[in-house]
């Protein structure tokens, strides 16, 4: 193995491909691809210019192909008069020309994020819930709306913050855990979502409807806004009791396909299922279907007596969303509408919306969300850290060098197990995602035996 090769600086977690790398391939096609989604089509040995990002920078060079796989190409270039070799990963790699007849196959751009989401359907052929022109749902205060049984017992008050992206910040994790904690004392416990995000994974939207379809069954389940935007206004709607904050904002729930808005049979079996939720916490489909797309239209009227009537056109005298954007409720809108049960910006406002005499918390619900909190910082920390550790291994010799990559990958395999969410979703994402939840991809795990075996193939050879 060639030491000077390891601990030449790289990539960030370039390193992780090295023992893999060492045998450089006859001239073939390749397909490349870039971070951005296209694909680069070359062959090894031709000329070519690459920019990527290497520790936060966009970087570009020029020089000859060595090997190109889908997910990395090595590039041999001269620098200070040497030559050297650049190892670039898929999600590090932004542009991919080649030089000799400056065919660029990148479409430049920058890697795509993952796109603020609504949970889809998992039936994607359903119909959506019919919303004709000039169809009016009555609706009286919010009599319609349910709660799990109470306790003899004076009920116990659990506030969750959810806080951040759903998928990393706000989970369906610390929800179950919550839970359990209330289930100690007995159904009828209250539940309090407090919630502060602007949306995030389907998949999680997905994790967090199952997970809330079962809670209610046992407890009361109050969610409290300070901004529920996208799936984070998914998981409120599953609520019987949305209360707001002063700054309170409920909306926009559009899902996106990459970067653009689903649309057909797609959007169709998304409404069907944000009208689901809807009526599971009591309220009106339009509503909710009118922050999914903006076509929908929703107004409603209100008597003396604070009826309701709501509309999926514009003829109600109070407007919420016309057919130019999607619809997002403000504290004031949601409280005349009878959408939101209250408005609290404190524990003790809120105690008595919810009926209670005074303020009694259980530790354990904001106990969850800090820990969560902090191992999720811990792990942005510890994976910037353990990348730049792998990219610059300590030691004098092989020997040394091989034995740190192994202990780093080894931490970095690790928190793949203990935080998911932090090592492949939250900023900054250095890290490719893996082919199992909660699993470190299966790449990392063969360069880590490789690495093992290297070391002791080493040893061996250095017996007397």
């Amino acid at each position: 193995m060639n030491l000077a090769i390891l601990t030449r600086p790289a990539a960030i977690l370039v390193a992780l491909f090295l023992p893999v790398l060492l045998i450089v391939s006859s001239s073939y096609a390749a397909d490349v691809r870039l971070s951005n989604g296209s694909v680069w089509k070359g062959d090894v040995g031709a000329s070519v210019r690459a920019t990527y990002v290497q520790n936060g920078r966009e970087l570009t060079v020029e020089g000859t192909v060595v090997k190109a796989e889908r997910n990395l190409v090595v590039i041999e270039v001269e620098e200070n008069g040497r030559t050297v070799r650049r190892t670039i990963v898929s999600f590090d790699l932004r542009k991919l020309e080649t030089v000799s007849d400056a065919a660029d196959a990148s479409g430049g751009g920058s890697a795509k994020e993952p796109s603020p989401a609504a949970p889809s359907d998992q039936a994607a052929a359903s119909k959506p819930q019919s919303t004709t022109g000039g169809q009016a749902t009555p609706a009286r205060g919010k009599g319609t709306r349910k709660s799990a049984s109470p306790t003899a017992e004076k009920p116990r008050i659990f506030v969750l913050p959810m806080n951040g992206m759903v998928g990393t910040g706000m989970r369906h994790n610390e929800i179950e855990a919550v839970a359990k904690e209330a289930d100690k004392f007995g159904n009828g416990q209250i539940i309090v979502l407090l919630i502060e995000s602007g949306g995030g994974l389907v998949i999680e939207g997905d994790k967090i409807n199952a997970t809330l379809k079962e809670v209610k069954k046992r407890h009361r389940v109050v969610a409290w806004i300070r901004e529920a935007i996208s799936a984070a206004a998914f998981t409120a709607l599953h609520c019987d009791e949305i209360y707001f904050m002063r700054v309170g904002a409920l909306g926009s729930i559009t899902m996106y396909s990459g970067t653009t808005a689903i649309s057909g049979r797609e959007l169709d079996a998304w409404l069907e299922k944000i009208a689901e939720v809807a009526k599971m916490g009591g309220r009106p489909p339009i509503v909710a279907q009118a922050m999914v797309t903006n076509p929908i239209e929703c107004s409603y009227d209100k008597d003396e007596d604070g009826n309701i009537t709501w509309y999926s056109t514009m003829q109600g005298k109070y407007k919420l969303s016309d057919a130019k954007e999607n619809l997002t409720l403000n504290a004031s809108n949601a409280l005349h509408s009878g959408f939101s049960d209250g408005t609290a910006d404190t524990v003790e406002e809120l105690a008595p919306l919810l009926q209670l005499k005074d303020w009694t918390e259980e530790k354990e619900g904001r106990r969850i969300a800090e820990n969560w909190q902090r191992l999720l910082k811990r792990c942005v920390e510890e994976k910037v850290r353990l990348a730049n550790d792998f990219q610059n291994p300590a030691g004098s010799t092989e020997e040394e060098v091989l034995g740190f990559q192994i202990r780093t990958l080894t931490e970095i395999n690790k928190w793949y197990e203990r935080c998911y969410a932090g090592m492949v979703y939250e900023d900054p994402r250095i890290l490719p995602p893996s082919e199992k939840e909660n699993e470190a991809p299966e790449e990392f795990k063969r360069i880590l035996a490789r690495l093992k075996k290297d070391l002791a193939d080493l040893k061996k050879r250095q017996r007397p």
